[in-house]
């Protein structure tokens, strides 16, 4: 039984990679080369790509926020040995929230400098609070009696990972709100939570 679960475990973070790479992939195709009749000498065309600006920074904090959860779902697997059927719904409902990240990317870049910049940047970090918060319900599932952990256990930082994720997910949340008050500060955050959750330790030991 243990090995099956071992197995499945494998199996799953192999998929969560795969579904990763796509939609860094997906959100390549924010960037797109302007047309032709916006640039027709280099100063043009200069001007055009200077004018696509909000895509850029909309492309560069959605690769990195997703590049720091895919780090974080890695170092979360590497202290879990087993999985079971509750388990894997939590990292599929994961999943799901991570493919919509592509969405509201183009929401954002599309939006960011108009009247609806507010709503967008709100769904932004109202995505990004419930990935926080899906993390958080995964990593208390996984180390509630450390039932899922690898041995030792006592090596996993498990209430610095808990708490660190509760912050994120009330970040997030709260920049959601403060978005429609405050233009911008959601791009701002977005770079901070970065920042921080590349930071997050799950081993006493070392960073993994």
């Amino acid at each position: 039984m243990a090995e099956f679960q071992e197995s499945e475990t494998l199996r799953m973070e192999a998929f969560s990679d795969g579904v990763f790479a796509i939609d860094i992939t997906l959100l390549t195709f924010q960037l797109k080369a302007p047309s032709l009749k916006d640039a027709t000498s280099t100063h043009t065309l200069a001007m055009a790509l200077l004018h696509q600006w909000p895509n850029y920074i909309a492309y560069f904090v959605s690769f990195t926020t997703i590049f720091i959860i895919w780090l974080n779902h890695h170092r979360m697997y590497n202290v879990i040995r087993y999985s079971d059927v509750r388990f894997m719904f939590y990292n599929g409902m994961l999943l799901l929230l991570v493919s919509i990240v592509p969405f509201t990317t183009s929401l954002l870049a599309d939006y960011i400098n108009t009247p609806g910049h507010q709503l967008s940047a709100a769904i932004y970090m109202l995505l990004f609070a419930c990935i926080s918060g899906t993390l958080f319900r995964m990593w208390t599932y996984a180390t509630k009696d450390y039932r899922l952990l690898k041995r030792p256990a006592a090596d996993v930082r498990v209430q610095t990972v808990r708490t660190s994720l509760i912050i994120s997910a009330s970040i997030y949340t709260i920049v959601a709100g403060l978005s429609f008050l405050i233009p911008f500060l959601s791009i701002l955050v977005g770079l901070v939570m970065v920042v921080y959750l590349s930071r997050l330790k799950y081993h006493r030991g070392k960073v993994v």
